[in-house]
């Protein structure tokens, strides 16, 4: 009998998402790519979202076993047009590895997999070229379809919009009046899956200003996390399912899938639950899901609750990846696993009239730098520890990380890029409880009047002038208010020397100071 393995992967997710600055085509893009891998897909297939053949369908990546060739063909030869036709601006790329009984599933995946990273490399033509005489959308380039409020737009935005308005419009009755009555129940898939639904249409915040705290504190933040070691998890499950049948492969493929995905999503859920947010419903929540699948999370949520919002979901996410994929480690002897998988994180925090797409690139950049630190902390093939690193956007200019860390994190021979953070204690690094050990100490110096903030503020300030002045500042600050200068470390506020790691690795830590980073914390409070 002969298999037909289908893959199929979305292009250009955040880009597209992230086009403009308004959060319903933002939102409204984030439900499009929500439906290409669920519900348009099981359109275009023809099967039901309980199929037994589905192999992944999440976060822009499809993979499902065909049994028959002509309906595998049908699939590859009118999915694409139906999905620049369902969100123009997405590009998908389609594989298909033939196999037959005797050859195993994990290599089909394999070779799937290759296919898929050669067609992404072909470039392909746009679904809608318009002439040099057409009008174009000015906010995006595209071909103009439409006036919106006198404004051009195209079908990118028209479809994210109306997907948007989708979102809102498919409503059920409350359940705790009769039908019709009442308020309605959004049924965006991105928010039931991070809040089970148990929100209501008026909540949603329709413009970036609604998510921020308010017009004198007009910050939010980007969030970006990606699971560690992942791509070695499917690894060594492909070489231990070498020697199964296809269909134990593909069940244990499948559930492999659901369960990480059910996992992120859990941990999501919780990690905003812990946030112990009282939210009336007259009032909008104050975040935007993104995406939400796989081992990825990306998210626009109210500046003050981003650090514990991180934290919170590192912690779920290794405990419900511990649960949840236990069976890797019981059934197939995975046992460098079976505490689970861990995460890294990246916070871009930026004023709501910041373009939000380098929000976002700066939150992946984030998110890569503490990855390479939480590699460099264990020995080649063991799992990385969960980490996060921020930053908060002060000019209005455009740079990337590298750029900011030269120019606004370096002052003289000081450097303030003391992160990333770790997650729990590792060797000799910094965690995430020594920044909030630390922020409230700020808190508590604030309820007693102490001008300890503004003192700490002046020094980080002097720092960039004269490293000298800087230091008599900081002598006088223990002089004067030696109980805070106790209690905020300030003895080792500037690290004097490297510490060495387990391995003989030396943190990088010489000549930095945590101080930076806990007054930028603290000001979102």
């Amino acid at each position: 009998m002969s298999y037909f393995l289908y893959g199929a992967s979305v292009q250009g997710i955040q880009d597209f998402i992230f086009q403009t600055n308004k959060l319903k085509e933002i939102g409204g893009g984030s439900e499009l790519v929500e439906q290409i891998c669920s519900s348009k897909f099981f359109e275009e297939a023809g099967i039901l979202p309980n199929d037994g053949n589905i192999i992944i369908n999440a976060a822009g990546n499809i993979k499902y076993l065909f049994e028959d060739e002509v309906k595998c063909k049908a699939l590859v030869r009118k999915f694409p047009k139906s999905i620049a036709e369902f969100a123009p601006g997405i590009t998908l790329s389609q594989a298909v590895v033939k196999f037959d009984e005797s050859e195993k599933l994990s290599d089909a995946i394999n070779k799937l997999e290759d296919s898929l990273k050669a067609q992404r490399n072909k470039v392909q033509s746009p679904f809608e070229i318009g002439f040099m005489g057409l009008e174009r959308a000015r906010r995006t380039g595209g071909v103009g379809v439409e006036y919106l409020e006198n404004e051009v737009i195209d079908a990118s935005i028209q479809a994210k919009l109306d997907a948007f308005d989708e979102s809102i419009k498919r409503i059920k009755p409350s359940n705790s009046k009769a039908p019709g009555e009442g308020n309605s129940e959004i049924y965006s898939n991105l928010y039931l899956k991070f809040f089970g639904g148990k929100l209501k249409a008026q909540q949603i915040p329709l413009d970036l200003n609604e998510i921020s705290k308010d017009s004198s504190n007009p910050w939010l933040a980007v969030i970006h996390a990606d699971g560690n070691g992942l791509g070695k998890l499917v690894q060594q499950l492909g070489n231990v399912l070498k020697e199964k049948d296809t269909e134990l492969s593909k069940n244990t493929f499948a559930r492999f899938s659901r369960e990480l995905d059910n996992a992120t999503q859990t941990a999501a859920k919780r990690a905003f639950e812990k946030l112990d947010l009282i939210i009336s419903t007259e009032e909008k929540y104050p975040l935007r899901p993104i995406i939400l699948g796989g081992d990825d999370i990306t998210l626009i949520i109210r500046a003050d609750l981003a650090f514990d919002f991180t934290v919170n979901f590192l912690e779920e996410f290794e405990n419900q990846t511990e649960s949840k994929l236990s069976f890797l480690s019981k059934d197939f002897g995975l046992t460098e696993f079976e505490e689970g998988l861990t995460a890294c994180a990246g916070i871009a925090y930026i004023k709501y009239s910041y373009p939000i797409h380098y929000g976002l690139h700066l939150a992946e950049e984030l998110t890569k730098k503490a990855k390479r630190t939480s590699r460099s902390t264990v020995p080649e093939g063991v799992l990385a520890p969960s980490s996060l690193s921020f930053y908060k956007v002060h000019s209005s200019f455009i740079e990337n990380l590298e750029e900011i860390e030269k120019k606004t994190l370096t002052a003289g021979s000081l450097s303030f890029d003391y992160g990333p953070y770790f997650l729990s204690e590792r060797y000799n690094h910094p965690t995430v409880n020594n920044l909030s050990d630390l922020i409230k100490v700020l808190e508590a110096s604030k309820d007693e009047k102490s001008k300890g903030v503004s003192k700490l503020r002046q020094w980080v300030s002097e720092l960039y002038k004269n490293e000298s002045t800087a230091d008599f500042m900081l002598k006088r600050m223990k002089e004067i208010d030696g109980d805070f200068f106790k209690k905020m470390k300030l003895d080792s506020a500037i690290a004097k020397e490297d510490m060495t790691n387990a391995d003989g690795k030396t943190t990088g830590l010489k000549g930095k100071t945590i101080i930076y980073d806990v007054l930028q914390l603290f000001s979102f409070l």
